[in-house]
């Protein structure tokens, strides 16, 4: 009976061992990007909500205004008057993937919109070993304007 299950045990460890991820070619991204620019929008707006291990306000739903692809607003207050946060333009999640995949991620999961081409959802986790770096954007409500 126990050589019956070896196999079954083997098969196991070896899947927890290997690398869990649901990877989108470089290529994949890139046509995603170039679809995206392809657009030409400059001006939009989105809901940007961030996944991760933090403080519950930092992980709440967003409004981001863009204007000239430069970050406008957050939640209806100007950037010049936002200290901490850190937010992203469709261009700079386009950077933040290519950043992130060149770290040869454990986890990698990524969507993108079917008309647009932008980023819909990014999760990536670095490192098995380390706790809470995994993090999640997920991209919603967008509406080019203008």
């Amino acid at each position: 009976m126990k050589l019956y299950f070896a196999p079954l045990f083997l098969l196991f460890i070896f899947l927890n061992c290997t690398k869990n991820t649901e990877v989108i070619s470089e290529d994949e991204v890139q046509l995603q990007e170039q679809k995206w620019k392809k657009q030409g929008i400059i001006d939009y707006e989105f809901t940007s909500q961030i996944s991760c291990f933090c403080q519950t306000d930092y992980t709440l739903p967003k409004t981001i205004v863009v204007k000239s692809n430069e970050i406008l607003s957050v939640n209806g207050v100007d950037c010049a008057d936002l200290e901490y946060e850190t937010h992203k333009t469709i261009d700079e999640f386009f950077d933040y993937i290519e950043e992130r995949q060149n770290q040869n991620p454990v986890i990698e999961n990524l969507e993108f919109d079917s008309i647009y081409g932008f980023p819909s959802y990014i999760y990536f986790d670095i490192s098995e070993m380390i706790a809470d770096d995994e993090i999640g954007y997920t991209i919603t409500n967008f509406i080019p304007t203008k």
